[in-house]
């Protein structure tokens, strides 16, 4: 599955290493992957990063930042808590985020509970008796994984934000730890390149898909950019679809997280873009053919409805996509009918 979610019981400094060494991360007591993300009805790549700490160094830049707003702030590390003067700040930062938040602090790490099944410090930034700034991290065995980042809007032109991630650098790296996981960057969306500040290009690592190894980000070429092969791959094979005589309607799929959202376990069709290669072969079914970027090959599938898609997305979201280019029905995968890296074996299998 491209988007799976977990509600661990117990995580153990283990188990949340193998987590992130896979490209997976923490929402609220859950964790969860992901490798695609819809911002305002335009789709995109979720790459998932990390900064290995042997022997790295601050850039003089981020020496120049750091010591500067230390010399400003007075900073605090340590396990994290959850204090009225922490939710006030919250709801200030709340109140100027241009997207959606939880609806308290205790919502966005614990979902309302009382207890953290993961090992969560915090840097708190204070101008004088005043907190400025709040991050959390988590801490496995031999990494850390950054989780959010709060501070006053009144302090905004001093990137606290990004001076507590350092801090959070920085105290890793006095643990020892090997790895610090600050979350996905998404190519082509500026909201969240910040996190490719924390190093040089050829520090930073990413998740490759392909390999489910991680490589130097620096020798990530936009063409080999999930979503990006997915739609040349796909503009490949509608063309021989074409030159065949065949009928193809390439397609987006708003509803490619269902995963992450449904109540019960199903094979959910979890690709953010595919051809529709026929109307319905009867009242629920379709045939539909993707281009799997893990497995670098076309698929052929015999997808069905299924029937409690207001359970799971709101109608209103649905509602908003242009059904001429979006596919706006909850579908499961049935039978994957043909595998191949050539279009010529998937049209045999029509």
């Amino acid at each position: 599955m491209f988007a799976e979610k977990h509600y661990p019981e117990v995580m153990t400094p283990e188990d949340l290493d193998a987590y992130l060494a896979k490209g997976w991360y923490r929402m609220g007591q859950t964790i969860f992957t992901t490798h695609f993300l819809c911002f305002g009805r335009t789709f995109y790549s979720a790459i998932w990063i990390r900064l290995p700490l042997q022997g790295y160094q601050f850039r003089k830049s981020l020496r120049k930042a750091h010591r500067r707003n230390q010399e400003q702030f007075r900073t605090k590390i340590g396990p994290a808590s959850i204090t009225p003067e922490k939710e006030q700040l919250y709801r200030r930062y709340k109140a100027s985020f241009p997207g959606i938040l939880a609806p308290s602090l205790r919502d966005s790490l614990l979902d309302g509970e009382d207890f953290n099944v993961y090992n969560t410090y915090e840097v708190a930034v204070y101008d004088g008796s005043t907190l400025a700034a709040l991050s959390f991290f988590d801490l496995g065995k031999n990494s850390a994984a950054s989780i959010m980042g709060i501070y006053d809007p009144d302090y905004r032109k001093y990137s606290l934000g990004f001076f507590t991630m350092l801090m959070e650098i920085d105290f890793s790296m006095e643990r020892g730890l090997e790895f610090f996981y600050p979350g996905y960057v998404v190519p082509g969306y500026q909201r969240f390149d910040y996190k490719l500040r924390i190093g040089k290009m050829e520090d930073i690592q990413y998740y490759d898909l392909r390999t489910r190894a991680w490589q130097p980000y620096n020798q990530l070429a936009e063409s080999e950019v999930p979503l990006k092969k997915m739609e040349s791959r796909l503009d490949v094979m509608q063309q021989f679809l074409i030159e065949n005589n065949r009928w193809s309607q390439k397609l987006y799929y708003p509803l490619f997280e269902a995963n992450l959202f449904g109540f019960w376990h199903a094979p959910y069709f979890d690709y953010p873009v595919f051809l529709l290669c026929s109307p319905k072969l009867n009242s629920n079914k379709y045939l539909m053919a993707v281009y799997d970027p893990r497995e670098d090959n076309f698929q052929l599938m015999r997808c069905s409805l299924f029937d409690d898609l207001q359970f799971y997305f709101n109608e209103a979201y649905t509602d908003s996509f242009d059904r001429r280019k979006n596919f706006i029905e909850l579908v499961v995968i049935e039978e994957v009918l043909a595998s191949s890296s050539r279009p010529d074996e998937i049209l045999d299998a029509f």
